[in-house]
């Protein structure tokens, strides 16, 4: 598997064990909790609240996960 982190929402622990067993013996990739909090980024203000897109923020609340490529 090619480097990449796997972020797994907090609200689903299930999901993070079942991932640490599939993918943690794979070299380069990471299985994590995800780290941000709060309302995802509006676009509105000029500094984001966040991190990641809106994109991003709605893949892991839809899935639970993400997976970010790492170069």
């Amino acid at each position: 598997m090619h480097p990449c982190l796997i972020a797994v929402s907090r609200e689903e622990p299930g999901l993070l064990r079942a991932s640490m067993g599939l993918y943690g013996h794979e070299s380069g990739v990471q299985i994590r909790y995800d780290r941000q909090h709060g309302l995802p980024w509006s676009g509105t203000c000029d500094t984001p609240a966040r991190r990641s897109p809106p994109s991003l923020d709605t893949d892991l609340k839809d899935h639970g996960f993400i997976v970010i490529p790492r170069p």
